[in-house]
């Protein structure tokens, strides 16, 4: 891998050393926790939207087709099953600087692809990944989940492939990526611990204020990928199958 640190770092220098005709960037890089871009608001801008912005301009303007990554943190939460067409009413600044970002491409780079993720989850045991987190509580016998925080999980694997499709495929719109069905985090953790046959611990369901956090959580965030289905026929893996696949992964 090729660190490259948008900050500091001049991508005229990495792309100098490329020479295929057809290319795609995937725009991944962000500051993603959300209390810490209200904490740190000037900084997270600075990554999340001026630099980011300033990127793909010289991507696009250097031939390259963009991929970028927004957040299902558009949304409020309040009504849920929402679409590419549905109001955005971001309610932490996560969201807004996302909403920013989905508005400069739409208006000023006709030729990107916008995905709107939510929850990714992986087959393999590693940082930011819940399954991860659930498994690291099972000495503890206990976990918190936010009442009312509905989310369209999604494979790590499906963003990978979905990624291919769109780069081959020279895809250029704004997609939901997620999930076919919903789950509240309770749901999907009895779903985990029982495959894992895991009977001894407490999931309980707490208000959003008991977690303190800094900054405002959406609580509804399912989202429908019908438009990303009807366009390509993708199917996406369903939570079982990834669940299974990490069991027998941290198994090995």
């Amino acid at each position: 891998m090729i660190v490259f640190d948008i900050l500091k770092d001049n991508i005229d220098n990495l792309m100098s050393e490329m020479t295929d005709d057809d290319r795609v960037a995937i725009i991944c890089i962000a500051e993603s926790n959300v209390d810490r871009c209200l904490e740190n608001y000037s900084d997270a801008y600075r990554v999340n939207v001026i630099r980011t912005k300033e990127l793909i301009h010289t991507l696009s303007m250097k031939g390259f087709r963009v991929i970028f990554f927004s957040s299902d943190q558009v949304f409020d939460g309040i009504r849920g099953n929402y679409t590419e067409d549905s109001e955005r009413n971001p309610i932490n600044m996560y969201g807004m600087m996302k909403k920013e970002m989905e508005d400069y491409l739409l208006s000023n780079e006709p030729e990107a692809c916008i995905l709107r993720i939510p929850k990714v989850v992986s087959t393999l045991r590693k940082k930011q990944n819940v399954l991860s987190e659930w498994t690291e509580k099972i000495d503890t016998g206990r976990i918190c989940c936010i009442r009312g925080n509905r989310m369209s999980f999604v494979s790590m694997d499906d963003i990978y492939r979905i990624c291919r499709i769109i780069a081959e495929k020279r895809l250029k719109a704004l997609f939901n990526i997620a999930g076919d069905k919903t789950y509240s985090r309770a749901e999907l953790a009895w779903i985990f611990y029982d495959k894992l046959g895991i009977n001894q611990i407490e999931i309980k369901e707490c208000n959003v204020e008991e977690f303190h956090f800094k900054e405002n959580r959406p609580l509804n965030l399912s989202m429908c990928n019908a438009k990303f289905k009807a366009e390509t026929g993708y199917m996406f893996e369903s939570m079982d199958t990834v669940i299974d696949r990490y069991i027998a992964n941290l198994k090995k």
